[in-house]
């Protein structure tokens, strides 16, 4: 079967050392990141330079036989530099999402970065809403959808990492009304709209509508990341399976899309295990086609000949 990864991080050499100060964040070595917080294990710790290149990142995709990636980023560690130079070095593998901030010259940079090849564009929420980058931002503000609608007449796919449910910016109804404003727009959740099992019912009643906007025609679901969100149960990550049927039950397989957030989730399972955990649900054969491969290029601008 063919496989797509659409979604998958890098970590150059470059980045050893360096962060966004703004969120204390820095990569040390052995893959561990600080952060305000403490820190974090960011990347397995045999990885001793925490590096991840464009290199290792097809020489594993090659061993595995995943024959596409969707690069994402975290405003914990920028590289829109780095991703532009690895889908110029591999585009026939890679495509690539660059960062941006609801920032004043923003359109200019989201027009460079388009120009270098960079086909999406990643938001994550949690870290753009803490309180050293844009507090209380909201998906209806003027600036966000006028971000979204430019993607859209660029062709950009826009992909949203969510944050938690109890995060002020988890809101389903708004970001819901932002892309129906932007009905031209592609738009991918990743991980499955953030379930966690430490959530109660009104946090999983909240993940309920926001997993929900699978069904909108522009918009599609990733499901990166099960192991690191349930990593307690171990592998094959039975919640994970059963929330993906239920997902599926109610917007459709097509909206669908395998991803595994590598390398960062190589702290929890290995690769292939990513891989095998979705064959050992209720999939289908054909739904398991249509998540590993078939649906991605309608979500996302791939490599030609790809989907």
């Amino acid at each position: 079967m063919r496989i797509i990864d659409a979604h998958v991080h890098l970590s150059p050499a470059s980045a050893l050392g360096r962060g966004e100060e703004r969120l204390g964040s820095r990569l040390e070595r052995n893959g561990w990141r600080t952060t305000r917080e403490g820190g974090f294990q960011a990347m397995p710790p045999y990885l001793t330079d925490s590096c991840f290149s464009a290199e290792g990142l097809i020489a594993l995709m090659d061993a595995l036989e995943v024959e596409a990636a969707v690069i994402q980023q975290t405003p914990l560690s920028p590289q829109n530099e780095e991703t532009a130079r690895a889908v110029e070095r591999y585009p026939d593998r890679l495509s690539g999402a660059m960062l941006l901030e609801p920032r004043e010259g923003w359109r200019e940079e989201m027009e460079y970065w388009h120009g270098r090849g960079l086909r999406s564009v990643k938001l994550e929420m949690r870290s753009l809403t803490e309180q050293t980058m844009y507090p209380g931002l909201r998906y209806t503000e003027g600036r966000m959808t006028a971000l979204f609608a430019r993607a859209g007449e660029l062709g950009l796919t826009v992909t949203i990492d969510p944050a938690p449910t109890d995060y002020g910016i988890y809101d389903p109804e708004g970001l819901r009304d932002a892309m129906e404003a932007c009905p031209h727009t592609r738009f991918v959740l990743c991980h499955l709209a953030y379930p966690r099992p430490i959530d109660g019912p009104e946090g999983r009643e909240k993940w309920e509508r926001m997993a929900a906007l699978g069904g909108l025609p522009n918009c599609w679901l990733d499901v990166s990341a099960m192991p690191d969100f349930f990593g307690e149960e171990g592998w094959p990550y039975p919640t994970a399976l059963e929330l993906l049927s239920r997902v599926r039950d109610r917007v459709g397989i097509r909206k669908l899309l395998w991803g595994s957030d590598i390398p960062g989730t190589l702290c929890s399972a290995a690769y292939p295990q990513m891989i095998e955990m979705f064959r050992r649900g209720d999939l289908t054969p054909t739904e398991q086609e249509a998540l590993f491969c078939r649906n991605a290029p309608e979500a996302y601008a791939l490599p030609a000949g790809k989907g």
